[in-house]
């Protein structure tokens, strides 16, 4: 059995089935193409306004994030976080937000939504919320009479509004201008919204974001039906950033200031007291400089003993002197050997020694004449031979004493030598201990001079502060021929191909579903 083969059809083929329907594709075309052209010229046009902001870095020295944002893959390493994105952030805060909400009241809504200022006045008393729907409609008297939705748990209304008229509903105070007695739509809707729903509207519209090209510039910008609301919203977005960037720059700097006042105190009040310490110390201790004072206190120490060595040597050889003398002495057999005394060499320079020596040379030679005419009995013979031996023991006597008094040096001597040698024993420690005493001295009046240096520093950073943020572009209020939405040109652009797209598609559909049609 044969069987014929069924063939598919080709590209060429299926257009052309299509384009013969021409009525489906057609009607799709345009129903779509009107539709997108009314939504395009009925929806209420939004107008945009944005503001430039400059935002420099605190820190004079690139950060790391700073370094290595514009590596390859930084960005999705999360790498090229910086200090600009926090300020994005700030930006970004329900705090700037609430700055808006409440200076402009934007938590109530109007409509007609071109020009609120012109059609009522609302200013934000406190924090609580207000939801509900007012409509107010205008009378031959040119009053507004008020029909109210959901607000009566906030406040009693009047049945009526004039212009210039107020009533505070809930957090909200709301009044007419005195511009509506001449003239004012005949319908005003009021809505009031809860402050997460105006949250959630300005996370919508509002745009926050940095310039491309690695530059420290942020926009910020704002949709709005009421161009001049656009403006005014992000003309109060920027400037509360300001404010709170300086206010906190501000902060910090007096922040820093009186932590480094306190600690400049507290650092004298150290440095007064470890001065203190090393100036009792070297008074108690006689201290000044230690390595020279050990060095005066060994030469001391050297001269004592070479002076104690000599005193002994002295007074051993005056007492050997002594002894021999006296057993020479004893008995009187050698009265004249107390005259050797005259040859010790630290006595024949004595005056007293060299007194006593002329007179005993003087008696002898007297003694010597008398005995050529008398003998040894003779009375004045015997008279100048006592005095002879007076003399003789005097000077034994002045040998005597002049031994006491070595034996007093040397002792005296010894003592010193012996306390310099304690002193100059304890002097390591004591030394040490001054040189604890001065380091920790030097230490504090380091830290001292540091806090000093960051004080003056941040005095300067004080006067010479620069501005952080500067807004380089201001937020103008838009052309009223300019909506940001909808672009009438590009969205009926878009409609036309969006309209051919869909109808081919509808014409595509009925081709594959309709029944297959004999060659």
């Amino acid at each position: 059995m044969a069987f014929e083969q069924q063939q598919e059809p080709s590209i060429r083929d299926l257009v052309r089935r299509i384009a013969q329907r021409r009525l489906l594709v057609g009607s799709v075309a345009l129903v779509v193409f009107v539709g997108i052209a009314l939504w395009t010229f009925l929806a209420t046009p939004r107008y945009r306004s944005a503001g430039v902001l400059r935002i420099e870095s605190k820190s004079t020295t690139p950060s790391l994030p700073d370094a290595l944002k514009d590596l390859p893959g930084a960005g999705l390493a999360g790498l090229g976080k910086d200090e600009l994105e926090t300020e994005i952030g700030v930006l970004k805060s329900s705090r700037m937000e609430d700055a808006a909400i409440d200076g402009l009241a934007l938590a109530v809504q109007v409509k007609p939504a071109g020009d609120r200022a012109r059609v009522m006045r609302a200013r934000i008393v406190d924090s609580s919320d207000v939801e509900g729907e007012m409509t107010l409609t205008r009378g031959t008297n040119g009053r507004y009479a008020v029909d109210a939705d959901g607000l009566d748990g906030y406040a009693k209304l009047p049945a009526q509004l004039a212009a210039g008229d107020s009533v505070r509903i809930g957090s909200v105070m709301f009044g007419l201008p005195e511009t509506l007695k001449g003239n004012g739509p005949d319908h005003i809707k009021v809505k009031f919204l809860p402050r997460y729903k105006v949250h959630e509207l300005l996370d919508k519209r509002l745009t926050i974001r940095r310039q491309e090209g690695g530059s420290r510039l942020v926009e910020v910008s704002f949709e709005d039906p009421d161009r001049r609301l656009a403006a005014q919203v992000v003309d109060r977005i920027v400037h509360e950033y300001v404010a709170y960037s300086l206010q906190v720059d501000v902060r910090d700097e007096d922040t820093q200031m009186t932590e480094l006042r306190a600690a400049l105190a507290a650092s004298a009040i150290r440095l007064a007291g470890s001065e203190d310490k090393v100036r009792v110390f070297q008074q108690r201790e006689k201290i000044v400089v230690p390595e020279e004072q050990a060095g005066q206190q060994v030469k001391r120490i050297a001269l004592l003993d070479t002076r104690v060595d000599a005193v002994r040597i002295e007074r051993n050889a005056l007492a050997q002197l002594l002894g021999i003398i006296g057993g020479r002495a004893r008995g009187g057999k050698d009265p004249a050997a107390f005259r050797q005394l005259a040859t010790f060499p630290s006595l024949i320079t004595n005056r007293a020694i060299q007194d006593l020596l002329q007179a005993l040379i003087d008696l002898e030679t007297k003694r010597s004449a008398l005995l050529v005419t008398r003998n040894e009995g003779n009375a004045e013979v015997s008279q100048l031979t006592a005095r002879v031996v007076e003399l003789e023991q005097q000077l034994f006597l002045l040998g005597s004493q002049y031994l006491e008094s070595l034996d007093q040096q040397l002792s005296s001597t010894s003592r010193t030598v012996n306390s310099l040698t304690d002193t100059l024993v304890a002097l390591p420690a004591t030394a040490m201990r001054f040189g604890q005493l001065l380091r920790d001295s030097k230490i504090a009046n380091e830290e001292y001079l540091q806090l000093i240096k960051q004080l003056k520093f941040a005095q300067l950073q004080e006067l010479l502060r620069k501005e952080k943020v500067r807004i380089v572009d201001v937020p103008r209020v838009a052309n009223l021929d300019d909506p940001a939405f909808p672009r009438r040109k590009v969205q009926l652009a878009l409609g036309a191909v969006l309209a051919l797209l869909l109808a081919f598609a509808a014409g595509l559909f009925a081709e594959l579903w309709s029944p297959a049609r004999p060659e």
